[in-house]
């Protein structure tokens, strides 16, 4: 019997990113002390300015909320969306070794500078194909981790998936159980 170690599980991990949470956070801060500055200022004035349009500290407080929105909002609810679906008994599972591991350099569709984004692929057994870029932007296991982890070729694997995102793309893994290496 194979004594499995988890290297991932999603129950386990936050539902968005922390450092969204701060830079939203900071942002909107920054609106409204500059908004209260601003207005201290125009008090002290004999005719203050009527400022009805869209100012600095506005802008700055909506653009705030509209990262709060997309960083936290909707990563929140795709990692809800995924622990629900685990809860409901909609995750599979797979077990094996890893086959055909590898990484890839793609170049992303910035046209004016050259970047390049890591995918990583793998099949577990003979039957699931896995498949990522390491710095995505979603819910569920993408090596993202600092070091990451290190993957091979015959490896033993159990990975619980989702098809998430449709039967189209490859299943987001859920929960990654990698086997104790003696």
């Amino acid at each position: 019997m194979i004594s499995y170690r988890t290297a991932y599980d999603i129950a386990t991990e936050p539902p968005f990113d922390v450092v969204v949470a701060w830079l939203s956070g900071g942002i909107v801060l920054l609106g409204i002390i500059w908004h209260l500055i601003q207005r201290a200022k125009d008090r002290k004035l004999i005719e203050p300015p009527k400022r009805s349009g869209i100012t600095t500290p506005k802008l700055l407080i909506g653009f705030g909320l509209v990262i709060a929105l997309l960083g936290i909002g909707l990563m929140g609810w795709d990692h809800w969306r995924l622990v629900e679906a685990i809860k409901s008994g909609e995750a599979r599972m797979v077990e094996g070794p890893i086959q055909s591991w590898g990484t890839e350099r793609v170049r992303t569709a910035n046209t004016k500078k050259i970047e390049y984004r890591t995918y990583e692929r793998f099949y577990v057994g003979d039957s699931i194909w896995f498949g990522y870029y390491w710095d995505v932007g979603q819910a569920g296991f993408h090596n993202a981790g600092i070091p990451p982890i290190q993957l091979k070729d015959g490896l033993f694997a159990r990975a619980t998936y989702l098809y998430a995102d449709g039967t189209d793309d490859p299943p987001r893994i859920v929960k990654l159980e990698l086997a104790e290496q003696p």
